[in-house]
């Protein structure tokens, strides 16, 4: 099926510490417009029940229902421990 260039959206995303073992460290992806932060952690088959840090442009507090727009750089990030 062919889509409109409108249908689909570019956005880079980085993944962090052990969430390398799911992919790669950055990345270019495509997605369709509307899609949210769980459609890449589905892509990238990361379980809906890992807890994460996520921010978008910089900008933390997002959540795994936020919807990603064009441009957007997405970080993911597992907890951080610290002593």
């Amino acid at each position: 099926m062919k889509t409109n260039k409108g249908e689909e959206i570019s956005v880079t995303v980085k993944f962090f510490a052990t969430l390398r073992n799911f992919a790669p460290a950055k990345e270019s992806i495509t997605l369709h417009r509307g899609s949210t932060v769980n459609t890449i952690l589905e892509m990238y088959e990361i379980s809906e029940k890992t807890k994460l840090i996520i921010l978008i442009n910089g900008l933390p507090h997002q959540t795994k229902e936020t919807v990603i727009k064009n441009g957007d750089i997405v970080a993911i990030f597992p907890p951080l421990a610290g002593g």
